[in-house]
């Protein structure tokens, strides 16, 4: 009689030991911490000074971020003996909370033309500043479609630990009740010029990105029809939007960075 381990048996009649391919559709839910890394913006405008450079660059290190949802996702996958993959979908939705901003920036900032001065202003930005954001100042949305490779480890009974890689295709959509990052920073300057940029048109764009993940996790088989699963996932997502408008446009791009602990359950369809 073989003895199964949670997908695998040993026959003694040929003393070898035989995995059985197990197919499943699951479904889990996850939340967790995140950030923006190597945030980066710059005008959508030469520098009229020198026209290969942009008029002006910024770069934050390090934006934080947290769940405004628990993300969710659907997987249709399968593994045999010692190896698996999953098809996966899923919603990420994440925000940035109220917080201190310090970054580097080099550049003039175009005043559009006031009444003031007609034919706008260049103003010389400083190298380095700091912009307090307001909760919710940015907020992420993305929709992903990927593939995961993962090593399925035989433990102990019912029980088998994974450890995995996937890449992913998204389509990211970035809104915030302000044009961009850029203007925003610089709201204080433009004001003394006569410039609000609550007069411009509010963020929300959609544009498409890729991510990796590493997934690592266990599955415990409940019964031949059901199993459980938990990770702890590593996601990193490459999100590009452009913000703001006219003189002001401005090409932003960052790394979505979040660390998740997912929980999930699964129905086999062997």
């Amino acid at each position: 009689v073989p003895i199964w381990l949670f997908g695998q048996s040993f026959d003694p009649e040929t003393g070898k030991t035989v995995y059985s391919s197990n197919k499943y559709i699951s479904v889990y839910m996850g939340y967790g911490p995140g950030s923006l890394e190597n945030f980066y913006a710059e005008s959508a405008f030469s520098s009229p000074e020198n026209p290969s450079e942009r008029l002006w660059t910024a770069n934050v290190l390090d934006v934080s971020t947290e769940n405004s949802l628990p993300q969710l996702g659907l997987k249709f996958g399968g593994w045999k003996g010692w190896f698996g993959g999953e098809l996966e979908m899923s919603l990420l939705r994440h925000k940035t909370p109220a917080q201190i901003v310090y970054y580097d920036s080099h550049g003039q900032i175009f005043i559009p033309p006031t009444p003031g001065y007609p034919d706008g202003y260049y103003y010389t930005i400083e190298p380095q500043d700091s912009v307090a954001l307001p909760d919710n100042f940015l907020n992420f949305n993305s929709f992903s479609i990927g593939g995961v490779a993962y090593l399925n480890i035989p433990f102990i009974k019912n029980i088998n630990p994974t450890i995995g890689f996937g890449l992913s295709f998204a389509m990211n959509n970035v809104k915030s009740d302000y044009p961009g990052p850029g203007s925003f920073a610089a709201k204080n300057v433009m004001a003394a010029f006569g410039y609000d940029i609550k007069d411009s048109q509010s963020l929300n764009t959609t544009d498409f990105g890729w991510g990796f993940d590493i997934p690592v996790g266990l599955k415990y088989r409940a019964n031949d029809n059901i199993f459980f699963s938990a990770d702890f996932r590593l996601s990193k997502k490459y999100i590009s939007f452009v913000g703001s408008d006219a003189y002001l446009k401005e090409k932003d791009e960052a790394v979505l960075q979040s660390f998740q602990i997912n929980l999930g359950v699964g129905k086999f369809i062997n």
